[in-house]
């Protein structure tokens, strides 16, 4: 497959290309197979430091030769970035407008806007974690570096520029740069991974290695050492093993590793490992395959295909789909030297954008004809909102501040009427609106009192870490205090998660898919040593089922966890055009193997309190060879686990003679 070489700024330097196909070979094993290939993620923070490297190397070279153009500058990047971008985002929106339901393609408005304007990283932050499932439901969440990169593009040539006529030293200059982006996120409280301010440095460092060619004169002996550096450049990588969050240590190590690399192949373009043709060919594609690949692979997610199963198939269409792009899309575009050229694609991004923020206005365009029969059950995956006016004045007024759990729901803040609490986590929430709905037909007020991963089990705070259990454990004192002081309570029903909290494993690959999802309870930050996730599930269980039965003044549910699913109820409706057909039932046998041994612990405890009533909602979604996220024509879940708004209905219906029987 022949390849034309575009004109460079530079002399062209094969080995540089090179690493760039190492970088983007480990990214996409990362984003295909990460359970193989864990440590594929540090690809991105090569790019970054050979960005930084070449960005520099080209503005100081300029600079010299008195040829430095800002605005030739800024038109070499439009040329360079915006082809591919504009292709890849419109294809991306063509086959969502296609095939996603409404309140998909409409998240998918937000992303192409941020995608298109350069601020992906910064809408991603608190929405979703890189290494979280959520990440592969959203095609367009890898453009969060390419923003990063056209962000450091908008200061860093004017920096350069101003300690080129100030005539200071480069090195020196751009050592105090870049301890100083390195320092910033150790002293502010900014996203670690997203944030530009926590990734600059990665950038600096590259124009740093570039500094140091013009600063020493001696830096050619590192040429000596080449497959030294190599080594403990492979090295690096691998210290980034099973790594599922942020480390700045490991980040600096591949970071300083991937720059002595660069310097080595600088000086020594005929690189022996980094020159071989199929690594080049892969640099000289790799934009327009970090691109592609990811959208074709959050696709596969998105419509219930294993992309770990096909995932040949996505590396060899990515990379045929990426040459076509480069050959026929990058290269032409890279030969225009009109300024006007440069001026069409900037207002062609423009266009984009704006087409993603009149996407997500419109709702995710639910008017699209091809979907109108999935239009009941697309209304199902809408999540209610997390509080009210009412629920919080209540709890306010009790706990006299304002209080800090998630969801707090109310249909009264009378406190002279009789109430039932909705108890738990993110499943209460979902489970409020039919509990609420029926209880009102019998008299009674409703108050849902949870919160997000924080179980209100009684000394069983959780968190990812022990300042997380500490704010979990002042949420759960508010519930009890709350409890405490409503006079005519009558009924506690407590709705959580089960086997999630018991094994600190999700189920499935829409969550988790199988990696731990590292909530602890207090004793693993305080004891590690003898901790036991299971054993401590169940104690902090029976310590809830025994301070409540002790509590005589109202009747105490625990409703065990509905069937886990394990896929994205999303699935179960047909996608346009009859693709992607799913099943929408799990088998009786997985249910029980996940959930067996939680069901049976928590009836073994109950059995021993009398005042302890639990609610299994097994029938209701299982026979003896499957469960279902659809029954009788309505949609149950909203997601893997959580219910839908008739699922909470359906619920709600079928324990109200269990629930009500002594009213």
């Amino acid at each position: 497959m022949s390849i034309p070489i575009v004109n460079h700024s530079l002399k062209y330097n094969p080995a540089l290309d090179g690493l760039r196909g190492i970088a983007i070979s480990l990214v996409m094993l990362f984003h295909i197979w990460p359970e193989y290939f864990s440590f594929g993620y540090v690809g991105v923070d090569i790019f970054f430091v050979l960005s930084g490297f070449l960005i520099t190397q080209i503005i100081y070279t300029k600079l010299r030769s008195n040829s430095f153009s800002f605005k030739e500058f800024y038109r070499n990047r439009i040329r360079r970035i915006f082809p591919a971008m504009i292709i890849v985002v419109l294809t991306t929106f063509l086959i969502g407008y296609l095939f996603l339901f409404p309140s998909e393609l409409e998240q998918l408005g937000k992303h192409i806007k941020s995608s298109a304007f350069f601020y992906q990283n910064f809408r991603l932050i608190g929405e979703v974690g890189y290494w979280d499932d959520a990440a592969q439901l959203k095609p367009l969440l890898h453009f969060w570096s390419l923003s990063i990169e056209e962000q450091f593009y908008i200061f860093w040539p004017l920096i350069i520029f101003i300690f080129y006529k100030l005539r200071v030293n480069l090195f020196i200059s751009l050592l105090i740069i870049f301890l100083l982006l390195i320092t910033i996120p150790l002293l502010i409280n900014i996203d670690p991974f997203y944030h530009s301010l926590s990734r600059f440095w990665e950038l600096s460092f590259g124009g740093l290695i570039y500094a140091s060619t013009t600063k020493f004169n001696n830096v050619k002996q590192i040429c000596k050492s080449q497959w030294i550096i190599f080594m403990v450049f492979l090295l690096s990588i691998g210290f980034a093993y099973e790594n599922n969050a942020f480390d700045l240590m490991k980040t600096l190590l591949i970071v300083i590793t991937t720059g002595l690399l660069i310097l080595n192949i600088s000086l020594q373009p005929d690189h022996k490992i980094l020159s071989v043709p199929p690594l080049v060919f892969l640099g000289l594609i790799s934009f327009p395959l970090y691109l592609w690949h990811y959208v074709f692979m959050s696709y596969m997610h998105i419509f219930g295909l294993e992309s770990q199963s096909y995932g040949m198939w996505v590396v060899g269409f990515s990379i045929f789909i990426s040459y076509i792009t480069y050959r026929y899309i990058e290269v032409y575009a890279r030969r225009q030297t009109s300024y006007k050229f440069a001026f069409l694609l900037f207002t062609m991004a423009l266009v984009v954008g704006f087409l993603g923020q009149y996407t997500y206005k419109q709702k995710g365009l639910p008017g699209r004809n091809h979907l109108s029969k999935n239009n009941k059950f697309n209304k199902q995956f809408i999540r209610t909102p997390a509080t009210d006016k009412i629920g919080v004045s209540l709890i306010t007024k009790i706990l006299g501040h304002k209080p800090t759990n998630n969801y707090i729901k109310a249909t009264s803040n009378d406190l002279s009427k009789k109430f039932i609490v909705i108890l738990g986590d993110s499943h209460a929430h979902t489970s409020y609106p039919g509990f609420a709905k029926e209880f009102n037909k019998q008299g009674y007020e409703t108050l849902l009192l949870a919160n997000s991963s924080c179980p209100p089990y009684i000394g069983g705070a959780m968190g990812k870490n022990l300042s997380d259990v500490q704010k979990c454990e002042k949420k759960i004192l508010d519930m009890q205090t709350v409890l405490n002081n409503i006079p005519k309570l009558k009924k506690v029903i407590f709705v959580t998660r089960g086997p999630c909290y018991m094994y600190d494993i999700g189920y499935g690959i829409v969550d988790g898919g199988g990696k731990p999802d590292n909530y602890h309870f207090k004793n693993f930050f305080t004891n590690r040593t003898s901790y036991d996730q299971k054993e401590q599930f169940f104690d902090v269980v029976e310590n809830t089922f025994k301070q409540y039965n002790d509590n005589n003044t109202f009747n105490f549910y625990y409703l065990l966890e509905d069937p886990e699913l394990g896929f994205s109820p999303k699935n179960c409706m047909e996608r346009p055009f009859g693709l992607f057909p799913s099943e929408c039932k799990l088998k009786f046998t997985d249910y029980i193997t996940r959930a067996g041994e939680y069901r049976s612990n928590i009836k073994k405890i109950s059995t021993k309190y009398l005042n302890i009533h639990l609610l299994d909602p097994k029938d209701l979604y299982c026979d003896n060879s499957y469960c279902y996220a659809i029954k009788n024509g309505k949609m149950l879940y909203a997601d893997d686990d959580h219910h839908s708004i008739d699922g909470s209905d359906v619920q709600a219906k079928y324990f109200m003679k269990d629930i009500m029987y002594d009213f």
